[in-house]
């Protein structure tokens, strides 16, 4: 009975050393890893300011009109309208982020569980890539007065020759400042700014407009005042109040106080963000170091998209 009971002691022992390699903890690993990333993704908030498009290679080109034909009243034959035609390609870009982990910590890791120092790093892997494509976006918006969109005009500009018809399409608003009646001011400015764009046909870009925000953090307050207040300090009605939403822009510098409007209903989005491959984590394992090297690695980019479909209030 005795020989039988130190039998089983054993077995459990090694059973225990077993789920105590690396390679198994990096399983345990990637099971907790897709699920928190699955629960925790903000891709529906993304889908307001991006078309997120699944890749299927290296690149992903993208095709824009100058206008698109209007509808009209039927004669006696069909009025092929013609447009000229843009492309736009996006790359896709390697993306990595890692992790070392101490071999005593694996080492302790019980059946079925992974030890909190694995879980902390594990949940900051998740937010990690949660936040990634509004970071790629963040960074478009900040580059968006130099860098080109598909027609080769600056994203943010004073006018787009291409595309415009009879008035200029300028996405530029200067802003009156940051206090709460001034960003009123300049949010109604926004809006009409917004709805006035028209193509070379004389159709509305922004039609339905649903309207959101995408401000700095601590512009956030001013916002939410304006989405829930009945009515402002001047006494006046908040005309603003549960017509638009929010999304705030957590990396833009505390000292950048522009702010952006954007249609999340337009066909076409501000942004465009492609997915090549999604996180996963692996590891690099050398018997002879006391560390276990973890990483993550995913394909991905992003770009413009519509410009007609944004205004930037630059202050």
């Amino acid at each position: 009975m005795v020989m039988k009971e130190m039998v089983m002691k054993e077995m459990v022992r090694r059973n225990k050393m077993v789920m105590n390699r690396p390679e198994l903890v990096l399983k345990s690993i990637n099971a907790v890893f897709a699920k928190s990333l699955l629960d925790q993704t903000a891709e529906d908030e993304i889908k307001k300011v991006a078309e997120v498009v699944t890749s299927e290679g290296a690149s992903e080109e993208y095709v824009f009109f100058d206008s698109m034909p209007a509808v009209n009243e039927f004669l006696d034959k069909i009025d092929y309208q013609k447009f000229k035609s843009f492309y736009l390609q996006i790359q896709n870009k390697e993306w990595q982020y890692g992790v070392p982990i101490k071999r005593t910590i694996i080492e302790d890791t019980v059946v079925n569980g992974l030890q909190p120092q694995i879980q902390k790093f594990i949940q900051e892997g998740v937010r990690s890539w949660v936040d990634f494509p509004m970071q790629l976006i963040s960074e478009l918006l900040l580059n968006g007065g130099s860098n080109n969109a598909f027609d080769g005009t600056p994203f943010f500009a004073n006018s787009r020759p291409e595309l415009e018809g009879g008035s200029a399409i300028n996405n530029i608003i200067s802003g009156k400042s940051i206090t709460l009646s001034q960003i009123a001011t300049d949010l109604l400015d926004a809006i009409n700014r917004l709805l006035s764009f028209k193509a070379k046909n004389g159709r509305a870009y922004n039609r339905n407009a649903k309207f959101l925000v995408i401000t700095p953090p601590h512009l956030a307050s001013n916002f939410w005042t304006l989405q829930r207040a009945d009515r402002l300090d001047s006494g006046k009605a908040n005309i603003f109040a549960n017509n638009i939403d929010i999304l705030i822009n957590y990396d833009q510098d505390i000292t950048n106080n522009d702010w952006y409007l954007v249609n999340s209903n337009a066909v076409v989005k501000p942004f465009i963000y492609q997915k090549r491959k999604e996180p996963l984590f692996d590891m690099v394992d050398n018997q002879d170091e006391p560390i276990v090297k973890f990483f993550s690695t995913a394909r991905a980019n992003a770009g413009y998209g519509n410009p007609m479909s944004i205004v930037m209030v630059n202050n």
